[in-house]
């Protein structure tokens, strides 16, 4: 058995050592390949042997949730760059997608800036439609970041962190909120059947905890 659970470290430890890089499909395909490799180990001759069921109850399900955390938290970190300064920011460290932040305001819709018109603020760059938008923002940048670093102000009502389709958006008390949306689910449109001030309430309390 010990010999085995040595196997299993070494596999493990290549694992983190080459998944760096690796896309989500050959995480998968290599969380399986070991799983596999891990079963195997454990087959011991007859008299010794410990049931394939039993095997999994108290090892496999274990490893599979603790590899599967592993490549989900890679991945994440990865494509974002939240883990870093709490923002909602993908690794280009554009915010909004490129969306120009002065425009949800001007003219209350989701427009795409230029990146010749980019701005730096804080570790993270925006881009503007023009020359006059950006000079907006650089007189206060503050009133044009979007609330809760970005994230769904909807998930950070109920205390968790949601990622937002920028065109899914509403101005509340002059911040810009954004909101999840997807075929399933669409954040804005529960946020507003609901209680607006309460949600604004318990998303600031969030933020408040998790911005640290």
């Amino acid at each position: 058995m010990f010999d085995a659970l040595s196997s299993w470290n070494l596999t493990f430890k290549k694992i983190k050592k080459n998944r760096k890089g690796s896309g989500k499909n050959s995480s998968t395909n290599l969380t399986s390949k070991v799983v596999e490799k891990f079963l195997n180990n454990f087959t011991q001759p007859e008299g010794n042997q410990m049931t394939r069921s039993t095997l999994t109850r108290f090892f496999v399900l274990g490893s599979i949730v603790t590899l599967s955390l592993a490549v989900s938290a890679t991945s994440s970190q990865a494509q974002s760059r939240a883990y870093l300064n709490n923002n909602n920011v993908p690794s280009t460290g554009v915010a909004l997608e490129g969306y120009c932040p002065v425009a949800y305001f001007a003219v209350n819709k989701a427009i795409k800036g230029k990146p010749e018109h980019a701005v730096e603020h804080r570790g993270i760059y925006y881009y503007f439609v023009n020359a006059k938008a950006k000079a907006e923002f650089q007189k206060n940048p503050d009133k044009y970041v979007p609330a809760y670093g970005g994230w769904c102000a909807l998930g950070m009502a109920i205390g968790d962190k949601f990622p937002v389709d920028p065109t899914n958006f509403k101005i509340v008390d002059g911040k810009l909120n954004l909101f999840l949306k997807n075929k399933n689910v669409d954040a804005l449109a529960i946020w507003n059947k609901g209680n607006e001030s309460e949600y604004v309430k318990k998303a600031n309390a969030h933020w408040k905890k998790v911005n640290k």
